[in-house]
């Protein structure tokens, strides 16, 4: 049964009351946790102690896609743009949205074996135009630009095939063997725009290699940086964007996780 709870929580200038007194919404899971906006992050709190607030209950019951829906937000880290597409998309099971409902996954640990064994399979499976995208667990910075970004990702790059990523790295923008990423520092989810054609693809992957050699974009970084801090998220089309936000806005669909 998919539950959803509209209630009154406590002043909040992102979440402004309506003529029906609520504010916020919240997603139930299976295990009576509310996934529900808090400011400008999402946030978990248990059923009962929503419930203490003036509240309404919902229930949508036979949903043949209520699976997907609990997959995605109990096995996605979640910001406010994927929070609202996914309420938009909830009463559509035939929506491309919940074919691949994780997004922006929660990375549980993993041994080297089975680090070694994703690798192998994921390299097998990319094509060109594959968006890679990364986090090196023991870089601060990657840390932090992940959590100001709400999702798992730090970096992203767009895999121009036979082994070879392009990418923009503190050095500039490079072309280098995705074996670069062959550490356990680092985990990798694989991403596929579906119905994108080769000549799209090859016209992508010409123009980032049109910027090859060109600086890291420092100024534009720390500008974005910011904003994140202030909940000021980009929107479509902007100059800036992040990876997390990238996946959130271009409708990729999950391949793989290392």
């Amino acid at each position: 049964m998919t539950r959803v709870i509209i209630y009154r929580g406590p002043f909040d200038p992102w979440h402004r009351r309506d003529t029906s007194g609520f504010n916020n919404t919240g997603y139930i899971t299976a295990d009576d946790i509310v996934i529900h906006p808090r400011r400008s992050r999402i946030a978990m709190t248990p059923l009962a102690r929503i419930a203490k607030r003036p509240h309404q209950l919902i229930q949508l019951p036979n949903l043949p896609h209520a699976q997907q829906i609990e997959t995605f937000f109990t096995k996605n880290v979640i910001n406010n743009t994927l929070y609202v597409m996914a309420l938009q998309h909830m009463p559509n099971a035939n929506s491309p949205f919940w074919r691949s409902p994780i997004k922006v996954p929660i990375l549980e640990p993993i041994s080297a074996e089975e680090h070694e064994r994703r690798w192998n399979k994921l390299k097998n499976v990319l094509q060109k135009g594959d968006g890679i995208f990364a986090i090196d667990t023991e870089s601060v910075g990657s840390r932090i630009i992940a959590y100001l970004d709400q999702g798992t990702w730090s970096h992203v790059g767009t895999y121009s095939g036979n082994g070879q990523i392009v990418e923009a790295i503190t050095s500039g923008v490079t072309e280098r063997t995705i074996e670069a990423y062959h550490n356990l520092r680092y985990r990798l989810g694989a991403y596929r725009l579906p119905g994108a054609t080769s000549e799209q693809i090859d016209t992508m992957i010409s123009f980032a290699r049109t910027q090859i050699g060109g600086g890291y974009n420092y100024r534009g970084a720390i500008t974005l940086g910011l904003r994140l801090a202030l909940g000021m998220w980009p929107t479509a089309g902007a100059a800036h964007t992040t990876p997390n936000m990238v996946l959130a806005m271009a409708g990729y669909e999950l391949l793989g996780v290392i």
